[in-house]
């Protein structure tokens, strides 16, 4: 009962007094301030580019290096964590499937892609400034949007594409844009008429930034989202029930008028997919269908070689070299890509079913601490609309084999489980509370 008490009760172990005591003892070389301002900083420069994103994020881990003294604490508690937990032997196993990998370099490279999972302790000391960490990833769709009005709206073009698409890739525009509507649309409900009022504005951009970026991921992600976080919303907290509906009709009213303006490319890709779902379902042949349907199926029996284990991080194109060789989709070979462009099969074909058990678990884990968060703090919901949207989205892309995708979801996850900032001085709390 106990152990159970210690999952389910939102950061019992956080106390006021734990906090300063550690800074009283301990000289912090940075300092909070410094600290926050960096994970913002990192924030922007995830979306501007390869570089300033490793400028950004090597910045973050100097600064939380610097701290370490000081944070040692709160990290402590936070490894306590089920979901935590969990996570760190989902890592584990998936760094110990290397060991019987076909192809262990590429498998070094997919791990050392989940670096970005250092997001979560470097975030997690500042829960105290919640909502400027939430207001640091907005302001970095911000700048993504801007780079995309550019090149909607001025006809700029970069080196790697129109800008419509973002300065890094169409899929991590579509899915930040997608976030951050999620994160303008509770905000508008949460506050008042004037909140409202430069929300919805901001919604609307942010809407016209993921068909911009005319990715049908994030389509599907966000009315994925509009269902289950607005259904979790009323859920947990009675009085949000009317807000939850004004919010999910606000995003249907949003998606519909900028779909009118801005989504006549999204239009013909969305026809398309229909048009070869109702192929698939009609059992038409794998060439009839999209590149990622036969992917789908070319991972799936690839895992059928090592279903418990797994063929290793790293194999899969030399797990899926001899499967279903010459079969085209839309006249592109389904064996020229180097992911299946799904994080589900990638995980359970390279790590097995134990591997993808692992993923599942420590994501519910995940989804039922965020939803203690909810239950106390309603507006935590704008940052686990976020994560709802990252893990739909990413049945669609390998996000755990890109950093570029898979930062977005753990900042999202960071924010979603943080612990609740306190207002209550450190003398109030009971040392008995389960808060």
């Amino acid at each position: 009962m106990s152990s159970l008490r210690s999952d389910s009760a939102v950061h019992a172990w956080e106390r006021e007094h734990d906090w300063r005591d550690a800074n009283l003892a301990t000289r912090d070389l940075v300092g909070e301030p410094a600290h926050l301002i960096v994970a913002i900083f990192a924030m922007v420069m995830e979306t501007l580019g390869t570089a300033p994103a490793s400028i950004g994020f090597t910045t973050l881990c100097c600064v939380g290096i610097l701290r370490a003294p000081v944070l040692w604490p709160t990290w402590q508690r936070m490894w306590r964590q089920g979901w935590i937990k969990v996570l760190v032997v989902w890592v584990l196993w998936s760094a110990l499937s290397i060991a019987w990998s076909s192809d262990r370099i590429k498998g070094i490279d997919r791990l050392w892609n989940l670096k970005y999972l250092a997001w979560l302790p470097l975030l997690w000391p500042l829960f105290r400034h919640w909502k400027w960490l939430l207001g640091g990833f907005l302001l970095a769709t911000v700048v993504i949007q801007g780079v995309q009005f550019a090149g909607a709206v001025l006809g700029m073009s970069g080196r790697k594409g129109p800008l419509t698409q973002g300065l890094r890739h169409p899929t991590m525009a579509g899915m930040w844009n997608a976030m951050a509507l999620s994160a303008w649309l509770f905000i508008s409900v949460a506050g008042s008429w004037r909140v409202m009022l430069l929300s919805v504005p901001m919604a609307a951009l942010s809407t016209f930034g993921f068909f911009w970026a005319s990715q049908r991921a994030a389509l599907v992600a966000i009315i994925v989202e509009i269902v289950i976080a607005n259904a979790v919303l009323a859920a947990v907290s009675r009085e949000w029930i009317r807000k939850a509906a004004i919010r999910a009709a606000v995003a249907v009213v949003l998606i519909a008028a900028v779909y009118f303006f801005a989504g006549r490319t999204m239009e013909a890709r969305m026809k398309q997919a229909l048009a070869e779902a109702t192929a698939s379902v009609q059992g038409s042949s794998v060439a009839s269908m999209e590149v990622r349907y036969g992917m789908w199926s070319m991972a799936t029996k690839a895992w059928a070689a090592h279903p418990i284990f797994g063929s290793g991080l790293g194999s899969y194109l030399v797990a899926t070299k001899d499967v279903m060789q010459g079969v085209q989709a839309n006249g592109v070979d389904i064996h020229t890509f180097d992911t299946c462009h799904s994080t589900y099969f990638m995980v359970l074909l390279e790590t097995g079913a134990i591997g993808l058990g692992l993923f599942v678990w420590w994501s519910a884990l995940f989804a039922w601490h965020s939803l203690q968060c909810v239950r106390r703090d309603p507006l935590r919901i704008a940052a686990f609309g976020g994560a709802i949207i990252w893990y739909s989205a990413a049945a669609f892309d390998s996000f755990n084999t890109r950093g570029v995708f898979f930062c977005g979801g753990v900042i999202m996850m960071a924010l979603s489980a943080m612990p609740l900032e306190r207002t209550t001085a450190p003398s109030q709390i009971s040392p008995h509370s389960s808060d």
